[in-house]
């Protein structure tokens, strides 16, 4: 090789080498979403039952039950690197999107955090309802404030974890129920809330603005969630998990455990989507890179809300069966085998 072409090919290896190490130092306003653990929602975590039920009969449950997640790298959870967005997007198991799409602006990592713990909660115990409801058990539900907004009428009158009991006089069961009530008010209203802080019941008067959306409906600035009494609770042990996907797989752990026979049958199941105290399956972000994850673990049956078959239909790993179901119901008579996995829709 003549001495000129060597200095080429070196001069050209030198200058990749820079770029790649520059890309290492570069960050770019991306977050990088790949395929994340899964978790046995049937077995333990800590020596302890991830699912645990008192206050009713609990039956023998086989197989795997498996909550998907997706591992998030960059945005409020720190720099993303030219590099690893670059990796990122030659690789079909990664999706790497702008941070604007997933945060607001100047998202902290801690308030990132804290949005995802709290939309956990709040799936579990939307879990909860509704596969207390699919099996019978008595259940008695009230709206939950989750958050209220700085500079909204509810700022210093009420506060995360109000249950609310009733509104304008008349008792409220359900979080759609309030919001109504409160939309139907208009703005410039006095709103009267029956609340429960902790053990003291108390009555608060919040003074509606227009919403945002409708100037003709009232707003109060507060993001709801739900609570139930029931004689049988059901506590959750998985932590450092965030966001609201975990809902379905959650109740149908529930249900497999509280009734006879056995919903998973020995098999390992997988699945994802959010999860309406009244059984709706909602759908959910990440949906490639759970699908990838469950393939890689081996899964034979995956469970996704038939809202996200447009992303299934082309992600979906050979030789994994995805059942697309629209609520807790469906997705149990699929397990069951009552009816035949309802594949996503062609076309």
């Amino acid at each position: 090789m003549d001495t000129p072409r060597k200095r080429v090919i070196v001069v050209a290896l030198v200058s990749w080498l820079l770029v790649l190490s520059a890309m290492e130092f570069i960050s770019v306003p991306y977050v990088r979403l790949s395929p994340g653990p899964l978790f046995n929602v049937l077995a333990e975590s800590d020596g302890k039952p991830i699912i645990s039920i008192d206050g009713a009969e609990v039956f023998p449950v086989t197989g795997q039950l498996e909550m998907t997640t997706v591992s998030e790298r960059g945005g409020p959870y720190g720099d993303l690197t030219l590099f690893e967005a670059f990796t990122g997007w030659i690789d079909p198991s990664v999706a790497v999107v702008p941070t604007s799409l997933l945060y607001p602006p100047d998202t902290s990592g801690d308030a990132a955090r804290q949005a995802g713990s709290d939309q956990f909660s709040d799936s579990q115990e939307q879990a909860r309802i509704a596969a207390l409801q699919e099996v019978g058990e008595p259940v008695e539900t009230r709206p939950l404030i989750l958050e209220v907004s700085p500079d909204s009428p509810a700022e210093g009158i009420l506060e995360h974890g109000d249950v609310v009991l009733a509104a304008q006089g008349r008792a409220v069961r359900s979080p759609q129920r309030l919001a109504r009530i409160i939309a139907a008010a208009g703005p410039s209203a006095d709103v009267v809330l029956d609340v429960r802080r902790g053990d003291e019941d108390l009555s608060v008067t919040v003074v509606t603005v227009a919403n945002p959306d409708d100037p003709q409906k009232g707003f109060l600035g507060v993001t709801l969630g739900i609570v139930a009494d029931s004689p049988v609770t059901v506590d959750f042990n998985l932590d450092d998990v965030g966001g609201p996907s975990a809902g379905l797989i959650f109740s149908l752990g529930i249900v497999d455990k509280l009734t006879p026979g056995d919903l998973v049958g020995g098999r390992k199941v997988a699945g994802t989507g959010t999860m309406d105290f009244d059984g709706r399956v909602g759908p959910i972000g990440g949906i490639a890179q759970k699908l990838a994850a469950a393939h890689d673990d081996g899964v034979t049956l995956f469970l996704a809300p038939k809202d996200n078959c447009d992303e299934v239909l082309g992600a979906t790993p050979p030789g994994l069966e995805v059942a697309a179901v629209e609520s807790l119901s469906e997705a149990r008579q699929a397990l069951e085998g009552d009816l035949p996995p309802p594949p996503c829709p062609v076309g």
